[in-house]
């Protein structure tokens, strides 16, 4: 029998399936990933899952590299690397924790992990506590980091913010922290959910003053439990975004700003023209390691 501990797994791929993968992972209920751009070559991106022990027994790994492997091939990609590790219990926080430092992101905003003391070369910047757990969201990836840097050329002080798909509840962090007077978060995962919680407390205190809802964009609207905004961000990728477009118009006040992430440089057409299809006008657009990010504003239909 196992000790209690961690899977780790490791996978090489190719970077231009990398929005292909997180939607297969979620699709997966897998939570816990991370990505390595370290590789001399940049077109290639090391991919870390790690998985509980005491529910993904050596049955349900075989099935899930199967699975992987199978998706892969289906997307013309050969295989480099398939690696498993154990991790116990007590030295998974370790592991975790030294593989993360503190990150600088545009020009005010640092993400610093919830364990760490703040550098005293950092006290002007804008500090977003972090200890993300099991949810998606550290600051690291270009998806967020691009939410991040638009966020911080918006002006949102006193405006009312919707983040959906919250994750880790970094953007949240980092719009109350910009002077945002009204905060919603939504996310589907409950781990989401808790993390985004847990880290709000850790930079505010409490949660009380926030609305944080558990389920699908589409289920909380259907609810009737969101308001109308001035800023929607919502950063998960582009396949889930684009149905979704139509339906942010909704929940925006007039001129409000809607703000897209998790979207390749080769989806951005794609995506421009249906924003331009549902009324927006693209106010803004920022791109990193072939990730962009849309600032747009509702018009208001005549």
């Amino acid at each position: 029998m196992a000790n209690k501990g961690w899977w780790r797994f490791f996978i090489e791929i190719n970077k231009n399936i990398e929005d292909l993968m997180i939607w297969k992972l979620n699709q997966l209920d897998i939570l816990s990933y991370a990505f390595d751009y370290s590789n001399k070559d940049k077109n290639i991106i090391k991919l870390i899952i790690w998985l509980p022990s005491f529910y993904w027994k050596k049955n349900k790994r075989d099935q899930l590299e199967e699975t992987l492997k199978y998706f892969l091939s289906e997307n013309a990609q050969k295989i480099n690397l398939f690696c498993w590790d154990f991790i116990k219990e007590e030295d998974w926080l370790n592991t975790w924790k030294n593989s993360w430092e503190s990150e600088l992101i545009g020009q005010n905003f640092l993400v610093l992990p919830s364990w760490k003391d703040l550098p005293s070369q950092y006290y002007k910047k804008v500090v977003l506590k972090i200890d993300p757990g099991a949810a998606f969201g550290t600051g690291g990836h270009p998806s967020t980091s691009l939410c991040l840097e638009m966020l911080e050329k918006t002006i949102i002080k006193e405006k009312s913010f919707l983040d959906v798909g919250c994750g880790s509840g970094i953007l949240s962090i980092a719009a109350k922290k910009l002077g945002v007077r009204d905060l919603h978060s939504i996310d589907n995962d409950y781990l989401a959910i808790n993390s985004t919680k847990e880290n709000l407390k850790l930079n505010f205190g409490q949660i009380s003053s926030f609305t944080i809802h558990q389920g699908s964009f589409l289920e909380i609207k259907r609810k009737n439990l969101l308001k109308n905004y001035d800023l929607i961000c919502c950063n998960i990728i582009a396949s889930v975004i684009k149905p979704l477009i139509p339906h942010f118009f909704d929940v925006l006040n007039s001129q409000g700003s809607l703000i897209l992430s998790g979207i390749l440089e080769s989806q951005k057409k794609e995506i421009i023209k249906l924003l331009n299809l549902y009324h927006f006008k693209i106010d803004n657009v920022l791109s990193k390691k072939d990730w962009i990010c849309i600032k747009s504003f509702k018009v208001t239909k005549e």
